[in-house]
């Protein structure tokens, strides 16, 4: 479906960027933006005015004294948010109500109530709105769908996922990830997120959800430790390992009762029996290949006025996962519903 009609666009210019949260993370989606077939990089705005600077020479531009300064930015058709999660919702606002476009870094929003508000300034701007869930865009996980939904390793029966790292170890004293009321349940809002969407993508929603979660080597209140059990609403069920404090490991597999896949962001093995696993996906030598291919994707959205795959619904979803999670953690690993008023397209 179209969901607006540009008559200043064309169809082959690429779309006009601008970039807003450089430092850290941002300097992934600079690269992606900067590689990607389809995306000029217009502007650039950081508070931190060396981050601004550096991004500004890379890409030949002035960075903007502000982020609406940004947004003012001649000729802006997008704006790519890689912000902290508690001003994705009123960047977000700003940049519909000058008709842009916007790609969102995961998750979505802070609250899922904000998350809400984001996608309903979408539709009413009739603008594109993509969450930065870029695994789904790898080519192994690209892959694994294929299989799955081609009956490669019959009818699912669980999943199991490990997605952690040692960021929390190396954070600068008074980040906001410190912050537990910015990044409640800390690994899986800024890791385990990406799992969930996966899932999601392979399989549907997540319809119940079990938390624990412990501080281990960061500063307390931080959660740095959680481990879940979920459940689908199509029935599989899985576990999660969320670290923020070890080393770090990508790595989920599903298991159906004709064989398994195991997955990294990287890599894609086919298991049937005993037998050694098949490689099928090896892009190792490509490492930001899913965060190329997902800049591309909102390109095309832009250009053909359609929703990405990880649109707003998506996003939300994954999010909605979080919150039970919270809230199952602080009930002591009680059962918890994800809302089902969420499930959208996924």
């Amino acid at each position: 479906m179209n969901i607006f009609h540009d008559p200043h666009s064309t169809s082959d210019a690429p779309v006009r960027l601008a970039i807003a949260g450089l430092g850290g993370h941002g300097w992934t989606i600079q690269n992606a933006a900067g590689y990607a077939e389809g995306i000029e990089v217009v502007g650039v705005y950081d508070p931190n005015e060396a981050e601004a600077g550096r991004s500004g020479n890379r890409f030949g531009v002035t960075p903007a004294a502000s982020y609406e300064a940004m947004l003012e930015t001649p000729g802006l058709e997008a704006v790519a948010l890689v912000t902290p999660n508690r001003l994705h919702r009123a960047q977000a606002e700003a940049a519909f109500e000058r008709g842009l476009h916007v790609f969102v870094e995961k998750p979505i929003a802070h609250t899922t109530e904000d998350g809400q508000a984001m996608i309903e300034a979408a539709e009413r701007a009739g603008r594109v709105l993509m969450v930065g869930h870029n695994m789904r865009y790898g080519a192994p996980a690209r892959k694994a769908r294929d299989l799955i939904q081609g009956g490669a390793i019959g009818e699912v029966v669980g999943v199991e996922i490990h997605f952690s790292s040692d960021t929390g170890l190396r954070l600068e004293p008074g980040a906001w990830r410190l912050r537990p009321d910015e990044a409640p349940l800390l690994p899986v809002t800024q890791l385990g997120i990406h799992a969930l969407d996966l899932v999601h993508a392979f399989l549907g929603p997540i319809e119940t959800v079990s938390a624990f979660a412990r501080t281990v080597a960061m500063p307390a209140p931080v959660v740095d430790s959680v481990v879940a059990t979920f459940r689908l609403a199509a029935g599989p069920m899985g576990t999660m390992t969320s670290h923020y404090c070890t080393p770090v490991r990508f790595q989920w597999m599903i298991t159906g009762v004709e064989g398994a896949l195991l997955g990294t962001p990287h890599t894609l093995d086919h298991a049937r029996g005993t037998s050694e696993p098949e490689r099928v996906v090896d892009v190792r030598g490509t490492p930001a290949e899913s965060y190329e291919h997902q800049m591309e994707v909102f390109a095309e959205a832009v250009r053909a006025g359609t929703n990405p795959e990880s649109d707003g619904p998506a996003g939300q979803l994954a999010l909605a996962v979080v919150e039970a999670m919270v809230a199952s953690a602080e009930a002591g690993g009680a059962p918890t519903t994800v809302p089902n008023t969420v499930y959208g397209r996924v």
